[in-house]
């Protein structure tokens, strides 16, 4: 980035928090501006072999000689050229070796791919041969007949699969009970256990890999007629994660509400060892009437309101809007993605262009970071050095697989 550039960054973002605080002194990371240049696209083909229904995952090679797209309608994984040429396909639905019933995540190796489908993971060659499949239980603890409920969640942990690393063992979210009930209990912070699960002499057991917190991500409305209904937060996100089985982590993120436009990130092992952390520092965005104003009116519709009554709309909103816990400014992120390219790309919120993206490669403990701004309706999913590919959904929600070139702007 031109000196500057870096110069003038710092001076916008000691304006914002002179604004917010007048002993304050934010200094944002240097940014490197990226564009996305459409390149690749295929799908809404009436019929043939690009006819998507709902994708999960699009995974290219490292060398972008194919793509790997998992489609959970079909529950079909499907391996492309960039230009869209089929070249194979596995899946189908169904409980025997290579079939799938619920597939996702995909997650795409140098020599081999792996696909997640309930309790178990299966490995197939890059070219679609099935190697093994290994299976893992629903959760860890011991069960016995005519157990009551409320034992059982004391005693067994259940928890949902989001990776397999090579020694076996999975990295799973653990899933409490007032997660299965939507009840967030009151008194101590709530939070969620990143786990992993292993087996050792036949018996599976679980290590706690990391938190994440869930303190005051939800509102309580009263609603006259059906009592108290909980609603997100629109400003305070909960921690966020993702599992990197390319290299046996994961990385928790968090927004701290202390430092207003602050990322926190957060490398550990399977072994527990926490490996890289980092503070990125964006441009913080003040949260505004009209931000208020609209997250009543995307909130009001849920509560049925009655349009004969003039009263009512307007007892609805004050009622959402006390509710909300309003800060002066949004989180710096709402959640991250994991590339395979080794990069961490999180999206800011509250941001005027919806299609901001920023990125840092993970262990990088300080230097620039990239923006790039990606085309409306285009969900990254995964990128290589030279291109970010995702979804792009036109107005009638078709799915289209779309390859983007990453380019440096000058």
């Amino acid at each position: 980035m031109p000196k500057h550039d870096s110069v003038l960054l710092t001076l916008i973002a000691c304006a914002l928090a002179a604004c917010a605080d007048d002993t304050t002194v934010i200094t944002v990371n240097p940014i490197e501006n990226w564009i996305a240049a459409p390149e690749y696209e295929f799908g809404d083909q009436m019929e043939g072999d690009a006819l998507f229904g709902r994708i999960r995952d699009v995974r290219p090679a490292a060398d972008g000689s194919r793509v790997y797209v998992l489609d959970a309608q079909s529950t079909e994984m499907t391996m492309w050229t960039p230009d869209g040429s089929l070249v194979g396909r596995v899946g189908g639905r169904g409980e025997g070796p290579g079939e799938f019933a619920d597939p996702g995540p995909l997650i795409l190796f140098g020599d081999r791919f792996q696909v997640g489908d309930n309790t178990r993971y299966t490995t197939f060659t890059l070219d679609g041969e099935v190697v093994r499949t290994d299976g893992f239980p629903p959760g860890v603890g011991p069960l016995k007949s005519g157990m009551d409920p409320a034992t059982m969640r004391r005693v067994f942990t259940m928890f949902q699969v989001m990776a397999m690393f090579d020694d076996g063992s999975v990295g799973a979210l653990g899933l409490p009970g007032w997660a299965m009930d939507g009840a967030i209990p009151e008194g101590d912070a709530p939070a969620i256990a990143v786990l992993r699960a292993s087996r050792d002499g036949g018996e599976w057991g679980l290590d706690t890999l990391g938190q994440l917190g869930f303190q005051d991500v939800f509102a309580s409305v009263q609603h006259p007629e059906y009592g108290e209904i909980r609603v997100s937060q629109p400003w305070i996100p909960p921690d966020h994660y993702q599992m990197d089985p390319w290299n046996g982590s994961v990385v928790i993120s968090r927004p701290l509400r202390t430092q207003p436009g602050v990322l926190e990130l957060i490398e550990i092992s399977t072994a527990g060892d926490t490996l890289w952390t980092r503070q990125v520092q964006l441009p913080p965005i003040a949260v505004t009437d009209d931000h208020i104003e609209k997250a009543v009116d995307d909130h009001a519709p849920f509560f049925g309101e009655d349009a004969d009554d003039a009263r009512v709309p307007l007892l609805f909103r004050r009622t959402i809007r006390d509710a909300f816990t309003i800060p002066d400014h949004w989180p710096a992120a709402r959640e991250i993605r994991l590339m395979s390219n080794n990069e961490i790309w999180f999206q800011p919120a509250g941001h005027d262009n919806p299609g901001m993206w920023y990125s840092v490669r993970k262990g990088q403990d300080e230097g620039p970071i990239r923006s790039v701004v990606l085309p409306e309706r285009f969900s990254p999913l995964d990128a290589n050095a030279t291109h970010v590919w995702g979804v792009r959904r036109d107005e009638m929600e078709v799915n289209y697989v779309a390859g983007l070139r990453l380019v440096r702007s000058s």
